[in-house]
């Protein structure tokens, strides 16, 4: 699958975001116009303190903007997160949605583990949705969904071939979200696709330095991680053609080699 992230930097005027994504998405087809999905990052438009101006109505203008894109250049589309209210819910969501290359909306992933203030004034995610592309499938975990086991778990457990998790991660976090994507990959063998933005937001720096990771053709034991990385502090693109066929021998493997919990005993020794 030709996978690649939209390494964006968020600016102070949403449209000056608009124009910034399609400008970054437009170089990215002109060196690699065989692109097949591009993820947006978790953040990618300005952040005000007022959480409640930060929230659109469903499917708004933040939905239409990635929509047309996708439409306008052929090209399969996940918009990062939107933050939404829904009528059907009392709270807000935190949404990732998929378009296909015609600008059709195949579906949407909320997310499912809330980060700090987000538990407060956001609805979690209670559904983990499996996608298709072509033979493929995939699975989207927001930002903070990676830092859990049982979701990247679940997805391969029920398909999927590859993750994509857009993601807002700060500079004093990156070296805990390096090692996050690494284990998840390496424990469930199965390539990530991470898209992090750039800029400042209230206060806090995000450095981008994206990630693709997949796997070095083989590699059984010990496997070996392949990591393209976007730039660093500064915003621009990533692209790998990720080989989804090697991984899926490995998984079986994996998956056979696990213990479920159930078999395992737990026994108490306390030295008093």
């Amino acid at each position: 699958m030709k996978v690649a992230c939209i390494q964006s930097e968020i600016c102070e005027n949403i449209n000056k975001n608009y124009s910034h994504i399609e400008d970054l998405l437009k170089k990215l087809l002109n060196k690699f116009e065989d692109c097949e999905i591009a993820c947006l990052p978790e953040r990618w438009i300005p952040l005000l303190n007022d959480i409640s101006q930060n929230i659109q109505k469903e499917r708004g203008d933040h939905y239409n903007f990635v929509k047309a894109l996708a439409k306008k250049y052929n090209i399969r589309l996940l918009s990062g997160a939107i933050w939404e209210k829904r009528k059907s819910l009392k709270k807000p969501s935190v949404t990732c949605y998929y378009f296909n290359e015609k600008g059709e909306e195949i579906g949407r992933q909320d997310k499912i583990h809330l980060y700090s203030y987000e538990q407060g004034n956001f609805e979690p995610g209670r559904m983990l949705n499996i996608f298709k592309l072509g033979e493929s499938k995939f699975a989207i975990l927001i930002c903070f969904d990676v830092a859990f086991f049982e979701t990247p778990r679940l997805a391969i457990e029920n398909g999927a071939d590859i993750l994509f998790t857009p993601t807002l991660i700060r500079e004093d976090g990156m070296e805990n979200w390096k090692i996050y994507l690494q284990a998840r990959a390496l424990e469930n063998r199965i390539p990530i696709t991470a898209c992090n933005s750039v800029g400042n937001v209230l206060d806090r720096k995000f450095l981008g330095n994206s990630k693709i990771l997949s796997f070095v053709n083989g590699y059984i034991s010990p496997s070996k991680l392949r990591i393209i990385e976007g730039p660093l502090g500064e915003s621009g693109f990533v692209f790998d053609d990720v080989d989804l066929e090697f991984p899926k021998k490995l998984r079986k493997i994996r998956l056979n080699e696990k213990v479920e919990k159930s078999k395992i005993k737990v026994k108490r020794i306390y030295n008093f």
